[in-house]
């Protein structure tokens, strides 16, 4: 008799899955190879006793040769993991301290196996980043929309999402606005209110002297289609961009979503500006209405009055309600009123209720 070495190795297959191989040192040619390493372990086992089955009474009581042995396990001792030492402290060690490992924490269905960790345990904001992305990438594929964000999906978004209703009123929403003030102000107020409105001016312009295109891009989002990413660093409460289109009034607007709907376009790119105005980007407008709609948003919509040319005109602002680094998703919360029904939301933050009214 002699003895060999397994020597196990974990790698990934054409199909992308993973891959248990075990090589005997004395037979390089012929591994075996399976989808655990439970079966890689069995097959050594199977083959030992096949090699081995002469030696074996065959169930005669009375021969001098050994009995094997019967388990219900069908494991005598050790298992496939102790087997090739994965159970040994080091290897638990560096197997733990692998990136990617805490994907074993947020198994793919309820029928995986869990893993209980030793030495290093993964943070919590790993593990719901990497919950987030499998959320948004599940729900890309089951919301796969050709034009490339959700707000021009119109009904068959709707139905596909598993709501119910009409979505198109919803979106012609209003920005969040000064609050109407009744009767005199207190001069305390007024000085407020100038202070917000210089401030405001000032950092209109600041926004505009440098160009879109070096602030802001429209990439692809792990929230939904397209969304709106940030090139710069940007503090909290600064402008980020303005929302821009055709200006029109709330009879025309009524109009122009009937419209959209017979087209097949549905729901629009519609942004209230007062009671009687309507901002229209549907077909006129910047690369802000790709941003996507966020449960924990880091920006926020407000209507604002600039001084122009022309006097004084009402805008509509998007800020940043935190610092937002480069590379960051622009996302702001939809505030879509609950009508007939409600539509998916599939942002993947920690507060998301899955709808987005």
């Amino acid at each position: 008799k002699t003895r060999t070495v397994y020597v196990l190795k974990i790698d990934r297959d054409s199909r992308d899955s993973i891959l248990f191989t075990a090589t005997a040192a004395d037979n390089p040619a012929h591994p075996i190879t399976g989808r655990t390493v439970n079966e890689v372990y069995n097959t050594v086992v199977s083959r030992v006793h096949r090699i081995n089955s002469e030696f074996y009474s065959k169930g005669n009581v009375y021969s001098k040769l050994p009995v094997r042995r019967k388990s219900s396990k069908k494991t005598f001792g050790l298992n496939g993991p102790q087997f090739f030492g994965i159970g040994l402290t080091h290897i638990r060690k560096r197997l733990e301290a692998l990136e990617g490992v805490e994907a074993v924490v947020a198994p793919l269905t309820e029928s995986s196996p869990s893993y209980r960790f030793c030495f290093k345990q993964p943070s919590i904001e790993t593990v719901m980043g990497l919950q987030r992305k499998r959320a948004a990438a599940a729900a890309e594929n089951a919301l796969e929309n050709a034009s490339g964000c959700a707000r021009t999906e119109g009904m068959t978004a709707f139905t596909r999402s598993g709501g119910s209703g009409r979505i198109t009123r919803a979106l012609v929403r209003s920005a969040d606005g000064e609050p109407a003030l009744l009767g005199k102000r207190t001069d305390a107020e007024e000085k407020k209110a100038k202070a917000d409105r210089e401030s405001n001016q000032q950092k209109y312009k600041e926004m505009k002297s440098v160009p879109l295109q070096e602030r802001l891009a429209a990439r692809r989002s792990h929230i939904h289609g397209w969304g709106l990413f940030c090139k710069i660093d940007l503090p909290k409460d600064a402008m980020i961009v303005e929302y821009v289109g055709e200006t029109v009034r709330q009879c025309i607007g009524d109009k122009r979503e009937q419209a959209y709907e017979k087209s097949g376009i549905g729901s629009c790119y519609m942004f209230r500006l007062d009671l009687q105005r309507i901002v229209d980007a549907t077909r006129i407008g910047s690369m802000a209405r790709f941003m996507n709609h966020c449960c924990k948003p880091n920006a926020y919509a407000k209507v604002i009055a600039v001084d122009t040319d022309f006097g004084p005109e009402k805008k509509i602002v998007v800020f940043a309600n935190r610092a937002i680094k480069a590379g960051e998703e622009i996302t702001y919360d939809y505030k879509f009123p609950v009508e007939d029904g409600s539509l998916r939301c599939t942002c993947g933050a920690p507060n998301c209720i899955g709808r987005m009214n």
